[in-house]
């Protein structure tokens, strides 16, 4: 490995006050990925939040965020996450995931991460993070899968 690497980077706890705060979103993050509801994810964020998800291209505020689950939830009616772990540095707090979501029938899950800043018991600015390509083919391949066998059932 060529150049230089950054060892004097420093991790920064969260204050006592950070860290409840962090603690309270993750909690509801997992409660309301349990059985998500668009509208209800609205209750993570602040309305000013600057929140960048895959397939987008630029980050959304609270409304934009709730009407891309919106869509993703009427694609994907049963999708649920499950949070497997989760870290705060600072004012920011990074999620490790499971999701899981029925395409043509099949049930797929993925892995990813969320990273956000929390002020107050909200989020304010994020970005998720997961293996977009692989997670397209599984759902591509799937849902020719479902097509194959509708027309060998015909």
């Amino acid at each position: 490995m060529t150049g230089s690497t950054n060892t004097d980077v420093k991790y920064v706890p969260p204050s006592d006050e950070q860290w409840q705060s962090a603690r309270a979103v993750v909690n509801r993050f997992a409660e309301h990925w349990r059985h998500p509801v668009a509208d209800d994810l609205r209750d993570l964020m602040h309305p000013d939040t600057r929140n960048l998800i895959p397939p987008m291209t630029v980050p959304a505020d609270r409304e934009g965020v709730v009407e891309h689950f919106r869509q993703v939830l009427n694609q994907l009616p049963d999708l649920k996450v499950e949070v497997l772990q989760w870290a705060p540095t600072g004012d920011a707090v990074l999620i490790e995931w499971r999701a899981s979501a029925s395409v043509g029938g099949e049930a797929l899950s993925w892995q990813g991460v969320d990273r956000f800043n929390v002020r107050g018991e909200r989020m304010y600015q994020g970005q998720v993070y997961w293996d977009t390509r692989r997670v397209a083919e599984q759902m591509a391949d799937a849902a020719r899968r479902a097509t194959e066998r509708r027309a060998a059932a015909s």
